[in-house]
């Protein structure tokens, strides 16, 4: 029979090898994390952007949990788009196995683009589209169909009898582009529905501001304004309360910046088409790492938007919407 000493120095090899290979597997890990690196490039690096602030905070959390190396960068500015090409070939000259793009320009970031993908790197393109399909995936909110559920939120809010008008950032923009599609969309299925037209504000809110107070001026009919982005959220916001129009001209936006919180809350903006920026900074690192380890990713991915309303938007799921969580 063995004695009790006997077992205890016949356990110290067996302990000592399972401690030997718990410590080979968390160096296999952490070796296996290292090798995947991805640089990734928004369209605007400011700490001030809550958009893309959040964008980053939804990368780094999907590099912790693949367990990868990702680098978070981008311009000051998002129409910076020379700054951004500029980014995109230092990253090439990086040699990462991946770069995760949200491109500024669709056309302008092809030749760069393409010099990623002649370099053997994997490209994951985020929020905007390439007009070309140089990317392995795309991921990117569902445009068209927030669009749809912008149109027809404003048509529940003037009783069916909508006259819109549109403010767009510049004429072409992809995403502007499916938001208004899809906007037309929704309002071609009421016939009363009246499109007066659409303004482009160049992405400045003082021009939004003076687009909104003409486009009133020329069509004194118009009940409704769809604003596309931030920007032209903001500046229609401030016309239409300078005119004392907030209870005949329903405001809908996009966005849920601070500002258009406050503007919420204060009934000043009827309702806003929030995207979910966490989810793409997540999707776009974790879809690299797939590609990187061989696997198949999903060549499109799209993410829903939700309509929040001074009604709803202290609805627990819209709270985690409107303030979401970011490590700056």
């Amino acid at each position: 029979m063995l004695t009790h000493k006997k077992i205890v120095w016949m356990l110290i090899p067996l302990l000592a090898l399972c401690v030997y290979a718990a410590i080979l597997l968390q160096s296999v890990r952490t070796e296996s994390g290292k090798d995947k690196s991805i640089i990734v490039i928004m369209k605007s690096n400011d700490i001030r952007t809550e958009f893309w602030q959040t964008v980053r905070a939804g990368a780094k959390t999907a590099a912790k949990e693949f367990q990868a190396k990702a680098d978070i960068r981008g311009p000051l500015q998002e129409t910076d788009v020379h700054e951004q090409i500029g980014l995109v070939e230092q990253a090439i000259a990086e040699k990462p196995q991946a770069i995760v793009l949200a491109p500024a320009a669709a056309d302008l970031l092809i030749p760069v683009a393409e010099k990623v993908r002649q370099a053997g790197i994997k490209l994951v393109v985020i929020d905007s589209p390439l007009d070309s399909n140089l990317g392995d995936s795309f991921i990117a909110s569902n445009n068209l169909d927030a669009g749809r559920k912008a149109g027809r939120a404003l048509a529940s809010m003037t009783n069916g009898q909508p006259a819109v008008a549109i403010l767009s950032d510049k004429n072409g923009s992809p995403t502007a582009t499916d938001r208004e599609t899809g906007i037309r969309e929704a309002l071609a299925a009421n016939p009363a529905a009246v499109v007066a037209g659409t303004g482009y504000t160049t992405n400045q809110e003082e021009r939004a501001y003076q687009v909104t107070k003409q486009l009133l001026a020329d069509y004194p009919e118009i009940n409704g304004v769809i604003c596309l982005n931030e920007t032209a959220t903001l500046g229609a916001a401030k016309a239409i309360k300078e005119l004392n129009k907030g209870a005949a001209v329903k405001l809908v936006g996009f966005g849920a910046s601070i500002y258009e919180i406050k503007l919420l809350e204060e009934g000043a903006l009827h309702a806003t088409l929030v995207q979910k920026p966490f989810n793409l900074g997540y999707l776009g690192v974790k879809t690299a790492v797939e590609l990187i380890d061989g696997r198949k990713a999903n060549p499109r991915d799209n993410i829903d938007s939700t309509v929040v309303t001074k009604e709803n938007m202290y609805d627990p799921e819209n709270q985690k919407l409107l303030f979401p969580f970011v490590e700056r």
